[in-house]
């Protein structure tokens, strides 16, 4: 029981420790990222849903855009299907977009375009999950809400020596309730009632700030130009709350109830995304590598437990880019399949035609001349697609088989949102188109 008591009191004692060396590895070296600029929960939101399964460095533009277009809840609400999807154009998973705006809906019909400031609230919200719900909470309102993605599941199972199956019930559990601890600590991250200040101008600390992140306080950051009190005169530090920020979702650095959720928990993710990754991990940097037992005992590259994946699984689809004169026949996915609403060339799956691509072409319009283009891979997830493509130009007769789709011409399809591989085709035609050109000059 005493040995049971004292491993217990010496995990409680590490997850402190961690909490100061993350603070201020964060202050010295978090990335400037644009939705750090930011307190708007709407737009920490967005930032959130764009990451799920999507590199940082491709979210960012799509994120500027994305607010210079859709800056509020209500424009979200409110937007044309296309234009949420073409802004989305490229980053897969649509269904997150979808959810995006069916969100912004509830918002706006049960909240008064109000984001919601309750973690159960938020958590009900479409393509809202534990995690998200929590960073965003965490991150925009500085709430102790703990947060669990693939990151911060690295940092964890190698900190304490997890070995088990991170997505098992049990070990997952546990890890949440070890993110749920530290962030519960860094709440009373306030113990000596001075300022911890980690002014981001442009993503660059100051070097006259440098003196004060060993201070225990809270954390907040932003476009700052001016010093907390405490730093620049001497003068006693406010009040937790006193101090209020300037200009909308400006992040001055200021005092607020909660400690330093926010950074915390930007730096369990942050330490995950840039030191402590996958493969090739930057033990060296890492600020907490006194504390981590898989770098003390050489366990680095076995955790966390890799959970064997399914088989990648090969598909071969044929897209036919039919035309007549000066326009091509493309077609819009209905509701309810994947990548609903977007783009496509007519297309279907080759083993459903006895492997025949010619099969497939004339079951949609009949007897057909197929000359073939340029293959595109594609990888979705654990499928590894070859689309190939064939295009043919139709008789009157052929025209009048097809069913369903819109005849556009090539200029007009960069105004449509196409799923990456029908954007794929798109640009091919452009080449071809231009290559033609070249050759009659």
């Amino acid at each position: 029981m005493n040995r049971a008591r004292s491993d217990a009191r010496e995990t409680i004692a590490k997850q402190q420790e961690l909490v100061i060396p993350l603070l201020k590895w964060f202050c010295r070296n978090a990335r400037d990222l644009p939705w750090r600029h930011t307190r708007d929960p709407y737009a920490i939101w967005v930032s959130e849903i764009m990451l799920q399964q999507t590199q940082v460095k491709t979210v960012v533009p799509y994120w500027k855009r994305w607010m210079d277009e859709l800056p509020t809840i209500r424009s979200l609400a409110n937007a044309r299907i296309g234009k949420l999807l073409k802004l989305w154009e490229g980053l897969g998973y649509y269904a997150r977009a979808h959810n995006l705006q069916r969100a912004a809906r509830i918002i706006v019909t049960k909240h008064d375009g109000r984001f919601p400031e309750k973690f159960d609230e938020i958590l009900a919200l479409p393509g809202v999950g534990r995690y998200t719900a929590g960073a965003i909470c965490s991150i925009a309102r500085n709430q102790p809400t703990p947060i669990l993605d693939g990151n911060v599941i690295r940092v964890l199972t190698r900190v304490f020596g997890i070995h088990q199956n991170p997505r098992a019930k049990i070990t997952n559990g546990r890890l949440w309730h070890l993110s749920e601890t530290l962030i519960k600590y860094a709440a009373d991250i306030s113990l000596s009632g001075a300022w911890n200040f980690c002014a981001k101008s442009r993503g660059t600390p100051r070097e006259n700030d440098r003196a004060a992140i060993p201070v225990v306080g809270s954390v907040w950051w932003g476009e700052a130009t001016d010093e907390p009190p405490s730093l620049r005169s001497g003068a006693p530090s406010p009040a937790r709350g006193d101090a209020r920020p300037t200009g909308k979702n400006k992040l001055t650095p200021y005092r607020r109830g909660g400690g330093s959720c926010s950074a915390l928990n930007q730096a369990l993710m942050e330490l995950g995304a840039v030191i402590c990754t996958a493969h090739q991990p930057r033990c060296a940097q890492c600020p907490v590598r006194s504390l981590c037992v898989a770098c003390r005992e050489d366990l680095v590259d076995d955790l966390p437990n890799r959970v064997s994946r399914p088989a990648t699984v090969s598909q071969r689809f044929a897209a036919f880019v039919f035309i007549r004169g000066e326009k091509l026949l493309v077609r819009q996915r209905p509701n309810g399949v994947v990548n609903a609403r977007l783009w496509e060339f007519p297309n279907g799956e080759i083993a459903r035609s006895n492997g025949d691509a010619t099969r497939l072409a004339e079951k949609l319009v009949g007897p057909v001349r197929l000359t073939p283009l340029q293959p595109i891979k594609h990888l979705i997830t654990r499928h590894r697609i070859t689309l190939e493509v064939f295009q043919s130009e139709l008789t009157s007769a052929q025209q009048r088989r097809i069913k369903e789709g819109r005849w556009r011409r090539l200029s007009d399809l960069d105004k449509l949102p196409f799923a990456s591989a029908h954007r794929k085709i798109v640009e091919l035609l452009k080449e071809q188109r231009s290559a033609h050109r070249d050759r009659s000059i």
